[in-house]
């Protein structure tokens, strides 16, 4: 939940970023993301399916987040919204 902690420490030290709808939706995307991963990966279950699961949230958390560090796509996020 590397992207959420960094999001999280940046809204208590920040405040909560202005961000465009796009963004946002971006944001929280990535927030719900990460709650599905831990999740599922907190059930501690061999299933092949949880594993498809998992690996299918991982690929979409690639994709949404360009694979950036949580103090890249926070700039980018903000950036996008001016």
């Amino acid at each position: 939940m590397q992207y959420t902690q960094h999001f999280k420490k940046m809204k208590l030290s920040k405040g909560v970023p202005h961000l465009n709808h796009d963004q946002h939706s971006r944001y929280f995307n990535i927030v719900a993301i990460e709650f599905h991963i831990d999740q599922l990966k907190k059930m501690n279950m061999s299933s092949p399916s949880i594993f498809s699961h998992i690996t299918k949230f991982e690929n979409k958390l690639k994709h949404i987040t360009k694979e950036a560090t949580p103090e890249e796509l926070f700039l980018e996020l903000i950036e996008l919204s001016l």
